[in-house]
């Protein structure tokens, strides 16, 4: 795909009303996308008995109000996302995106418990 029309589609491809979002102002960062993303992963497969939550790191250097910088790992730059998958099919049951330390909270502890 040419620049040009990559640029093209961009500039119509939208995720959220833009009348919505103005009306409905909300500390969510994820709430433009919330819809399409809470519904994904949820298709009635069955969890085997070995599940693991795990941190990954999503390489990523555009601009995102939620990008993290994280210096141990190889990409140092990118978007956090807890996961709770099966370990034989490392199929991804649950997923939460780390939008960062709310605003008046303290420190976090055990965030990878959520997906239970």
């Amino acid at each position: 795909m040419s620049r040009q029309r990559f640029q093209d589609v961009l500039r119509v491809v939208r995720f959220d009303d833009a009348e919505y979002r103005s009306q409905h102002r909300s500390d969510d960062k994820l709430e433009p996308i919330r819809e399409c993303y809470d519904n994904t992963l949820q298709d009635g497969n069955v969890p085997g008995s070995m599940l693991t939550v795990d941190e990954e790191l999503v390489t990523f250097r555009g601009r995102c109000p939620f990008k993290q910088y994280i210096p141990s790992k190889p990409g140092r730059y990118g978007i956090k996302f807890w996961t709770l998958s099966d370990s034989k099919s490392s199929y991804v049951y649950n997923m939460e995106t780390y939008i960062g330390k709310k605003p008046n909270a303290g420190s976090e502890v055990n965030l990878g418990e959520k997906l239970y």
